[in-house]
C-alpha cells in the first residue's frame, strides 16, 4: 500500500508543479493564427502609385496605346431623346482629346481612400447645367438587343439602392471595372453575378458596356 501511494505521488507531482507556474500573474499566452488577423484590402492606386482619394478627380485612361487606347468621356447616345449627354464612351485613340474627370463616391461616404472591390458610385466631375446634373452619374442601362449588351449610361443616383454601383478590381495590367452591387447597396440585385465593363461599337464609337469577355483595362490619372 505504501509503495502504491509513493508511485501515485510521483505521477501527480509534475502536473502540480506545471499548473502552479500559470497564475493570474503568469497567464498562458495562446498562439495567434492567421485566422486572428483581419485581411488588408488593397487601395486602388493611380498611375503615380498614389492611393485614390475621395473628393479628388481622376481621368479613366486605357492601358492600351494608339488605337488600343483612349480616355473615357461623356457623350450623347445615338438615337437618344435625352436633353443631356447620357452615354459613357471611350475615345478611339489615346492621341487626341483627354477624357473627362470623374470622382468616386463610396457607400456611406465612410473612411478615406478607395479600395478594391468596394461599392462605389462614379460621377463625371464636370461643369454642367442644373438640369443635367443627374446625367453625370454612371448607371447600367437596359439590355440593347442590337448590340447584345447592357450599355453604360448616365442618369444614375448617389447612395441609392439601384444599378448605379460599381467596383474596381486589380487586373494583370491596370484595373478592371465591375458591375456587381453588394447586398447592402442593392438588395434586389443578383448576388455573385459580377459582370465586367468592356467596350462595344455603337455607330462608330466605343461605348462602355457589360461584356462576357475582353474587359476594358484602365488606369487612373489624377487631374
Amino acid at each position: 500500500m505504501t509503495k502504491n501511494l509513493f508511485l501515485l505521488s510521483l505521477c501527480l507531482f509534475p502536473f502540480v508543479a506545471f499548473s502552479s507556474t500559470f497564475t493570474s500573474e503568469n497567464p498562458i499566452d495562446l498562439p495567434t493564427t492567421p485566422d486572428n488577423i483581419l485581411p488588408v484590402i488593397p487601395s486602388v492606386r493611380d498611375v503615380k502609385g498614389e492611393a485614390l482619394q475621395v473628393g479628388s478627380s481622376y481621368r479613366i485612361i486605357s492601358i492600351g496605346r494608339g488605337a488600343a487606347g483612349g480616355d473615357v468621356y461623356l457623350g450623347p447616345s445615338p438615337n437618344s431623346t435625352a436633353s443631356c449627354p447620357d452615354g459613357v464612351f471611350r475615345y478611339n485613340s489615346d492621341v487626341g482629346p483627354s477624357g473627362m474627370p470623374v470622382r468616386f463616391i463610396k457607400f456611406g461616404h465612410s473612411g478615406p481612400g478607395i479600395h478594391e472591390r468596394e461599392d462605389i458610385n462614379i460621377q463625371f466631375n464636370i461643369t454642367t447645367s442644373r438640369l443635367c446634373v443627374s446625367h453625370t452619374i454612371w448607371k447600367v442601362g437596359d439590355y440593347d438587343v442590337s448590340l447584345r449588351a447592357r450599355l453604360l449610361g448616365t442618369g444614375g443616383t448617389l447612395s441609392q439602392q439601384d444599378s448605379s454601383w460599381f467596383k474596381i478590381v486589380k487586373a494583370e495590367l491596370g484595373y478592371n471595372l465591375l458591375y456587381c452591387p453588394g447586398p447592402l447597396v442593392c438588395p434586389s440585385c443578383p448576388v455573385n453575378q459580377c459582370q465586367t465593363v468592356g467596350v462595344v461599337f455603337q455607330n462608330g464609337k466605343r461605348r462602355l458596356a457589360l461584356v462576357i469577355d475582353q474587359p476594358l483595362g484602365v488606369n487612373f490619372r489624377k487631374v
